[in-house]
């Protein structure tokens, strides 16, 4: 599938991180590449408003964690995969995490405790 690597136009909401997270476990098959659905949770910690959305757990392992946690995982899957020549061969749009990462942040999320 041929990828925008337009940043993805979603609010910041727990959940818009849910539904992205299902995207990613659709592999090259998710409407959005995985470098763009990184991208969104790297926004997601600096444009997230408590206010907008009180919704979001104060708990240690919360909605942001987990975000971050994307972000984290991404990089550290690059760092270990692959080279410097290898990135050169293709976009980084093309990069596909594994589908148990996305299977684990959102059975996070879904453990989150929820709001009152």
């Amino acid at each position: 599938m041929a990828w925008s690597d337009t940043p993805i136009d979603k609010a910041f909401n727990l959940g818009n991180l849910a539904d992205l997270l299902s995207q990613g476990l659709l592999g090259s098959m998710s409407r959005f590449s995985h470098f763009q659905i990184v991208e969104w949770c790297a926004r997601f910690g600096d444009e997230f408003d408590r206010e907008t959305d009180p919704q979001l757990p104060t708990t240690p392992e919360s909605a942001l964690d987990i975000a971050d946690d994307v972000i984290v995982q991404w990089e550290l899957h690059i760092a270990t995969q692959y080279t410097l020549e290898d990135l050169g061969r293709f976009a980084i749009s093309d990069i596909v995490l594994p589908k148990h990462y996305f299977e684990s942040w959102l059975n996070q999320l879904l453990d989150l405790p929820q709001p009152h």
